[in-house]
Parts: C-alpha cells; sequence; structure tokens
C-alpha cells in the first residue's frame, strides 16, 4: 500500500473512532434521537448534489433506511448516551463481525469453519467478561442497546450485499433521508424539550454534530468507499481494528475512561476473536465495508 494510502487508511480508522467521542460531546445536550436526526439532516445537505435515484430497490432501500436510518444509530447513540466510558461502547460495537458471520452463514449460505465459529464464541464471550466490570454492570441496559445496535449494522450488511450497483454516497444518503422524519417524531414523542435543547447547545455540540455528521460520515465513508476500490479488502479490512483502539484512547486521553482488568482481558477477547473473523473473511470473499460509527 502507498504511504499515502496508508495514511488515509490511517485517518479513516481516527475519524470513526472520533465519532465516539463527538457523539458523548453532543449528547451533553442533545438527547440521543435528536443528535442522530440533526447529523442525518447535515448529512443530506451535503450529499444532496451527488445523489441519483435507487432505481430496482426502493423496498430494500427503504428496509435499509429502517434498520440502520432509525434502529441502528437509535441504539446505538442511546446505548451510548448511558455508557459512563467510551471504550467499552467501542468495543462491544466490534461484535457486528461476528454477527455477521453468523448471518452470512444463514441468509447467504456461506460456510463457517471451526477457527470462525471458535474466533465467534471468543468475541461474545469477551462481551461477558467486560459485562463483569462495575461500572458495565450497574447499568446493562447500554452494552444491551450497543450489542442490539451491532446485530442491525450485520443485517443491514446482508441487505446491502443483495444491491449490487448501488454505491456507498447513495446508501448513505438514503438512509439519511429515510431515517430522518421517523427520527424527528420519535424524538418528539419520546424525548421532548428539542427546542430547549438546540436554544442551550453550544459551539462544542454544534462542532460534534458537524464532525459526526462530515467528518465521520461524509469524509469517513468517502475515503473508505475510494480505498476499497483501488485495494482487496484483504489489505483494508484488518486496519478498520484500529478504530476500537484509537476509541479507547481517546476515552482515556479527553473523557477520562478507566481501562480495568475485566475491560482489557473481555476486549482482548473480543478483538482476538474479531481479528481471526475478519481475516479469514478478507480472504475468502471480497465485500465493502460500507458501515462506520
Amino acid at each position: 500500500m502507498k504511504n499515502k494510502d496508508l495514511a488515509l487508511l490511517l485517518l479513516v480508522n481516527l475519524l470513526w473512532a472520533s465519532n465516539f467521542l463527538a457523539a458523548k460531546i453532543g449528547m451533553e445536550v442533545f438527547s440521543p434521537l435528536l443528535f442522530t436526526a440533526l447529523r442525518f439532516t447535515l448529512v443530506i445537505i451535503v450529499l444532496l448534489p451527488f445523489v441519483s435515484l435507487p432505481r430496482g430497490y426502493w423496498r430494500k432501500m427503504i428496509l435499509v433506511g429502517i434498520v440502520m436510518g432509525v434502529l441502528h444509530f437509535s441504539l446505538m447513540f442511546w446505548g451510548l448516551s448511558l455508557s459512563p466510558d467510551i471504550s467499552s461502547v467501542a468495543i462491544i460495537n466490534q461484535t457486528f463481525v461476528p454477527f455477521s458471520a453468523l448471518l452470512a452463514m444463514v441468509f447467504l449460505k456461506e460456510k463457517v469453519g471451526w477457527r470462525r465459529w471458535s474466533a465467534i464464541f471468543m468475541a461474545f464471550a469477551g462481551v461477558m467478561v467486560i459485562g463483569f466490570d462495575p461500572v458495565i454492570f450497574a447499568n446493562w441496559l447500554s452494552p444491551t442497546l450497543v450489542i442490539i445496535a451491532s446485530f442491525l449494522v450485520s443485517l443491514n450488511m446482508v441487505i446491502v450485499r443483495t444491491m449490487p450497483g448501488v454505491g456507498a454516497i447513495n446508501l448513505t444518503f438514503w438512509t439519511a433521508a429515510i431515517g430522518t422524519l421517523p427520527l424527528y417524531f420519535f424524538s418528539y414523542l419520546f424525548e421532548g424539550n428539542q427546542f430547549a435543547a438546540i436554544e442551550a447547545a453550544g459551539w462544542e455540540e454544534w462542532a460534534a454534530v458537524a464532525f459526526s455528521a462530515i467528518g465521520a460520515t461524509v469524509v469517513g465513508h468517502g475515503l473508505g468507499n475510494y480505498l476499497i476500490k483501488h485495494y482487496p479488502v484483504s489489505t483494508v479490512a484488518p486496519y478498520y481494528l484500529l478504530v476500537p483502539v484509537f476509541a479507547i484512547i481517546l476515552g482515556v486521553v479527553f473523557w477520562g475512561d478507566v481501562i480495568t482488568l475485566e475491560l482489557m482481558i473481555g476486549g482482548a477477547m473480543v478483538m482476538s476473536g474479531v481479528t481471526i473473523i475478519t481475516l479469514r473473511s478478507a480472504k475468502k470473499k471480497p465485500a465493502k465495508v460500507l458501515d462506520g460509527a
């Protein structure tokens, strides 16, 4: 890989990892659904000149908009807002990799050998170990929401693989476009005080929304799509394992995360399992990485 592209790949990892911190900052004022809706609104504005209609795939695109745009991001940011730290969420979010392997086996008839089965078991066992962290154990709703959100990512990836020819920009735009109005509606229905939050938000919270939309989504996914077009998935995908590593560093430095023994052991188990699945899956069949934080 060229040095320039390696630098871009590291930048993508940093952008996606920073999104956890940005969301944490933004949700100090904005509620999770409102934060997601505002993020999507900005994504729509930025990407509108570059999109086309997903002809022939409207039903699947609407399904993607519901699964990812409404359900995944709502649950992910809700779980993140409830979590006292960033590190555990960044690690547990990686369970989308073993979930993807399982769903590919069920729906796409892919074979899962004993090595990947062992890695899947190791990853989920690692989540259980993280759950014994006293901080996490006191609020199991947060990791539960993140796990469900991660499962929805893997479900979305299965759907997207049945939509050849639909590019990453179109997927990102229509996911936001389909999900935005329901998110505003559910925010009004269940959260309230939207206008008060908007008035109370300072530049830090608005910068967090802008970064989540433009930095993590538009730039991050755009660069990720560029790299996947120029290099094999087996070359690119393993580098994305750096996302939770960078997120942990950012959490410790800027959010005051404390790395406990349970988090270290469980995190090592999760990341070891995810690494094995990622490397073996990349060797078997190329697949675009379209989703991030």
